[in-house]
């Protein structure tokens, strides 16, 4: 199977090479041009597997457990929109922690970065406050529990370093497309990756740019 940069389209550029004439151009792949999935495959959950993200793993072990091709850690990243790997994806153990000793100090890392709910119900079990929810430090609920009014401070703190850690674990939460569609979706990037005609369209692979250092009459 190809891979990603083989389906982008070309285009002539003008050429900025140190021998190259004023009416020179080489020809470079497109890398503006970008796939999406369609609404109507992203949208469908039956679609997906949803996958967790190990340790270190990086997008291209991924695609090869689940595609048998290392080659296709660009359907991994592009069926989950992913276009800046290194903010996007899950930060391995020693990439983390360099980034946390680069932002923090040892002491930041301890303090408290925010406050969050705790689950609270009623006697009958009815939910009264969600877990998760950002409050301040004073926060308290109150509610009614059998004609009882009761009042309660169901709440935790957060450091810096467990929301830090917590954003990055949100990142290992990802959806994989069945390897069943995987020609359906390679037939709808080849019909993205197409010029439709236009002032600089050759062929609906290749497209030129303009030369701003030729003067048009």
């Amino acid at each position: 199977m190809s891979n990603y940069f083989s389906k982008l389209p070309d285009f002539n550029y003008v050429s900025r090479l140190p021998d190259a004439k004023i009416s020179d151009y080489i020809t470079v792949k497109n890398l503006f041009k970008r796939a999406v999935m369609r609404d109507d495959v992203y949208g469908s959950l039956v679609n997906f597997e949803k996958y967790s993200v190990q340790g270190d793993e990086r997008p291209d072990q991924v695609a090869y457990e689940f595609y048998g091709d290392s080659a296709l850690d660009w359907v991994v990243l592009t069926t989950n929109n992913i276009v800046h790997v290194r903010d996007e994806w899950p930060m391995g153990s020693q990439d983390f922690l360099t980034y946390l000793n680069q932002k923090y100090t040892a002491q930041e890392l301890t303090n408290i970065h925010h406050y969050e709910t705790k689950v609270i119900r009623d006697s009958a079990n009815n939910l009264i406050q969600p877990a998760g929810l950002y409050v301040d430090s004073t926060h308290s609920m109150t509610y009614v529990d059998r004609g009882v009014t009761t009042t309660k401070s169901e709440i935790t703190s957060v450091s810096f370093l467990q929301h830090e850690t917590n954003l990055n674990d949100e990142k290992r939460n990802i959806n994989i497309l069945r390897r069943e569609l995987l020609d359906t979706f390679f037939r709808d990037i080849e019909n993205i990756m197409v010029y439709k005609e236009s002032r600089q369209f050759v062929t609906d692979k290749l497209k030129v740019t303009e030369n701003p250092r030729i003067i048009s009459p």
